[in-house]
């Protein structure tokens, strides 16, 4: 079983932290988007509620987001496929740049909670206490402005790469997708 990328492919733990990724991502949005539409409905119990369940998945979700990021930088990549330079420019700043609004979403959502005067509660089972001393206006709008930007780059940068994977699989029709699915056999 092919745990790790060679340059054929992506082994088993990229291919499975990407589609996790890609999870909680998904319900990241979902909870952050419903809690912002209920706090402009005036619904403040909804938008407290999704904005718990918010902090909290995002708590419990961290890490295999920043393994997600880490990984990419710790293993070998497989080798691209022949496409003009322009699309390899495009596909590389594509990538490097989700991995980038992944990050600023990991260190902003909680940089946020915390200057805010308040710690991280998950699920009510702990919390990530805060390591300010009280709230921080200054740092606390700071966090929430990149976390905005993060996520408008994350949702763009995500239809790019689906463009581009749907590019691969039906026009191109070169494997690329595939070597997400499943290492390529040796």
């Amino acid at each position: 079983m092919q745990w790790t990328n060679n340059e054929r492919g992506y082994g088993w733990l990229s291919i499975a932290l990407h589609w996790l990724a890609l999870i909680a991502i998904i319900a990241m949005f979902w909870s952050g988007f419903a809690a912002e539409n209920a706090g402009e409905l005036g619904d403040r119990a909804a938008r407290r509620a999704l904005m718990g369940f918010h902090t909290a998945f995002g708590a419990s979700v961290a890490l295999i987001l920043l393994a997600r990021v880490a990984l990419h930088f710790l293993q070998r990549q497989p080798t691209p496929v022949p496409q003009p330079p322009a699309l390899n420019f495009i596909s590389t700043a594509t990538h490097k740049l989700l991995l980038l609004a992944i990050l600023i979403q990991f260190i902003s959502g909680p940089l946020a909670i915390w200057s805010g005067g308040r710690d991280i509660n998950v699920f009510d089972l702990f919390a990530i206490p805060t390591p300010f001393a009280e709230r921080n206006e200054a740092v606390h709008e700071g966090a929430e402005v990149a976390h905005a930007i993060g996520r408008w780059m994350l949702l763009g940068l995500i239809a790019l790469h689906v463009l581009g994977a749907l590019k691969h699989a039906f026009i191109d029709r070169d494997g690329v997708l595939r070597r997400m699915l499943a290492p390529a056999e040796t």
